[in-house]
């Protein structure tokens, strides 16, 4: 009898322990997958902040906005940080080029129903041009985790190790989608990004195009220290006057660029600001003169190729 009881027992320990173990199980099972959650944070869209008034003062019927076209999707890239990375891709079927367009300001596209929306800086405003000299365009989003207000602007923060994942995990879906000859574009603050992504150093990158860099201001020493591997075409207009990117240091800044080879080239024209003057409607974003900005520098990036 005392025999059984002991038995009983210790089969009554041994179930206790194995539903323990199965609880722990569950309990890891469900701790994972909220840790596969991407980090995500409201979007913050800045068109209601700039499109009406600039709306009002174009007297000239300039193009402000360029909505998503035909041909265009937009794909999510997964970062090993846990974040995810909006890009708006179009591949024309005689694309034997591919630009991918860092943004400038904060860096956040304005997407609506997981489609491109009033997105209005220089780059995606204007991205149909280099369709026409048979290029494809990339446009990168900011992460999901940064989608407010200040979204990357943070210099620092774009200068970093966190910026610099994301941008390795975007480069190499890219490389997956398109095998030609890629093109890194930077803009403004997107010239900072385009540092930091200088410095993984990627054979996928062909040539560096930098306009208008944010080069004066603290944390930018990312662009005048990395080593280019690869050619850098750089575009200024002579009437920037953004204290960022102030035309008269841009040659010194030019200067101080580490690539085997590298070439300057001045802009002048447009029209008249309608923004203030680092903003997205001024001499500081070629405004009014973007297709002969972007037909010059296809040009000269085929040359440079």
């Amino acid at each position: 009898m005392s025999d059984r009881i002991i038995c009983s027992n210790g089969v009554g320990f041994f179930r206790r322990i194995v539903l323990a173990l199965l609880a722990l199980a569950w309990f890891c099972s469900v701790c994972s997958t909220a840790q596969a959650e991407p980090i995500q944070v409201p979007r913050y869209d800045d068109s209601d902040d700039y499109l009406p008034s600039a709306e009002k003062r174009n007297k000239n019927n300039i193009r402000l906005l360029l909505k998503q076209q035909e041909g265009e999707v937009i794909f999510k890239v997964a970062s090993p940080r846990n974040v995810l990375i909006d890009v708006v891709a179009k591949v024309p079927a005689d694309a034997d080029a591919a630009v991918v367009m860092l943004l400038g300001g904060n860096g956040v596209l304005s997407i609506v129903d997981n489609r491109l929306d009033r997105s209005f800086s220089f780059q995606p405003r204007s991205r149909d041009y280099w369709w026409s000299q048979r290029f494809a365009t990339f446009v990168v989003d900011a992460p999901s985790d940064r989608l407010g207000k200040d979204g990357i602007q943070d210099t620092k923060w774009r200068s970093g190790t966190e910026h610099r994942t994301d941008l390795q995990a975007v480069l190499d879906e890219i490389g997956k989608r398109f095998t030609g000859p890629i093109v890194i574009f930077g803009h403004s603050n997107g010239a900072i990004s385009l540092g930091n992504l200088a410095s993984l150093a990627s054979p996928k990158v062909k040539l560096y195009l930098i306009s208008s860099a944010a080069h004066f201001k603290p944390n930018t020493e990312i662009m005048r220290e990395v080593e280019y591997k690869a050619p850098v075409v750089f575009f200024e207009h002579k009437k920037d006057a953004c204290p960022e990117s102030r035309s008269k240091e841009a040659e010194q800044f030019f200067n101080a660029l580490k690539a085997p080879t590298k070439r300057f080239f001045w802009v002048d024209g447009g029209s008249d600001p309608i923004s203030g003057p680092c903003g997205p409607f001024t001499h500081h974003s070629y405004f009014g003169i973007e297709k002969a900005t972007i037909d010059r520098m296809a040009a000269e990036i085929r040359a440079a190729l």
